[in-house]
């Protein structure tokens, strides 16, 4: 299938683009190569596209001879793709909801991370493919700033203490507007997350707790804490065992002080 061909007949698909969802398709065929070449994908390892859309990370990925899954949830899209990848024996093109999929399979996964979903995906992709040893995603510039969102900061919050709890993270290329149809308002960014040598077992947990120290971000972590326990005097007991002000809120507490919370109210709780 010749590349530059592929990608002119990408473009032709710009009116179909849905507004509502911010639907906009990727026409760089270098941007896609690129992309999908950091992925490393091998030969027989499991690997899903998460919104194959057109198919321009579709393209390069059959080439991998990977073993791929490309999932979307728009009929014209994997109709489109589908017919196009029909032949390969080792590409599968189907319906699939990113938000309610199984990820546990995969060893490698890619996609473009549709802007209104990008934080609600990501969780969904953190908590299940525990078998993923490379993440790379592009999102919108303001979500990827998101992503990596640093503590006492007003985007950080528990995705950010999960993320980095379990994979090392880097920014690996800015994407123009106008290497997609039709251009967004903004310019999109690939994120490279892989997943630490020996990521903490008990992650999950840690964010879970995260999840209830942030439920009011505003009260401090010795209120949210009392509130989580029914019991103020363990709270400060816990929050003084981890050195912890008692008077810090949510959004000033690293990954690894959340990990030794964790550590010290499991302890209390006798889990």
């Amino acid at each position: 299938m010749d590349e530059a061909a592929y990608f002119e007949n990408i473009a032709s698909y710009k009116l179909l683009a849905k507004k509502e969802v911010g639907q906009n398709f990727l026409v760089d065929s270098r941007v896609a190569g690129s992309i999908v070449a950091s992925l490393e994908a091998k030969e027989g390892e499991k690997v899903l596209e998460i919104g194959c859309g057109t198919g321009a990370l579709t393209y390069f990925l059959e080439q991998s001879k990977a073993s791929v899954d490309a999932i979307d949830i728009d009929e014209a899209m994997l109709a489109k793709t589908g017919n196009d990848f029909a032949s390969s024996d080792h590409l599968k093109v189907f319906y699939g909801n990113a938000c309610d999929y199984d990820y546990s399979s995969y060893q490698k996964i890619v996609g473009n991370l549709p802007y209104y979903i990008t934080s609600l995906i990501l969780e969904k992709v953190l908590l299940g493919a525990k078998k993923a040893s490379r993440l790379v995603f592009m999102v919108q510039k303001e979500a990827g700033e998101r992503i990596l969102a640093k503590p006492s900061t007003k985007d950080y919050g528990p995705l950010n203490i999960l993320l980095d709890l379990l994979y090392q993270k880097k920014k690996i290329l800015t994407v123009s507007r106008n290497s997609f149809v039709p251009a967004p308002h903004v310019e999109s960014c690939v994120y490279q997350f892989d997943r630490k040598e020996t990521p903490i077992p008990y992650g999950e947990k840690v964010y879970r707790l995260a999840l209830e120290m942030f439920k009011f971000r505003r009260k401090t972590i010795y209120n949210n804490l009392k509130t989580y326990l029914g019991d103020g005097e363990i709270a400060k007991a816990i929050l003084s065992e981890v050195h912890l002000n008692e008077n810090l809120r949510p959004e000033n507490l690293s990954p690894s002080q959340y990990e030794s919370l964790f550590q010290s109210v499991s302890k209390r709780k006798g889990e």
